[in-house]
């Protein structure tokens, strides 16, 4: 598989997180390209504030590898990561992200601490942000979607 299936699966997980009510993002972790581990936000559904797609997919890929660290492995997830799981990303020593979609000028840039991360994207950006941008018009969050307009 290559990048773009790759990010693919990550829509297929926002997508997923969408249907259940849930702000519609999605991740992958790929490791020798064969996705190790998918995650979606679960933040309402599991009633835990750091259910992000990427940290799901974050703790799904240790167990699956063993390992604490994810040296080796690529992430994919359909918006630029927050803050928050950019420190996961960070902690788990994964090598490589690739977005989908682009961040919104409401949240605070990323600003990678390990400059030896390598940072792809935004790949699909129409498809990712676009299904991001309808759930926050259903939600109301025009604060977002209109800042810095």
């Amino acid at each position: 598989m290559n990048d773009l299936e790759f990010m693919r699966e990550a829509l297929k997980e926002a997508m997923a997180a969408y249907d259940k009510g849930e702000y519609p993002i999605g991740a992958v972790i790929v490791y020798q390209n064969e996705i190790v581990a998918r995650g979606a936000n679960a933040e309402d559904s599991d009633l835990d504030p750091t259910a992000h797609a990427e940290i799901v997919a974050i703790r799904r890929a240790c167990k699956t590898l063993h390992a604490p660290q994810l040296r080796g492995c690529i992430l994919y997830t359909t918006i630029y990561p927050c803050p928050m799981c950019e420190s996961s990303i960070i902690a788990a020593k994964i090598e490589k992200v690739v977005y989908g979609g682009r961040t919104f000028p409401f949240f605070r840039e990323v600003k990678w601490g390990k400059p030896n991360l390598e940072i792809a994207g935004p790949m699909l950006d129409q498809e990712c942000r676009g299904l991001f941008e309808r759930k926050l018009r259903e939600k109301g969050r025009t604060d977002i979607l209109n800042h810095g307009r």
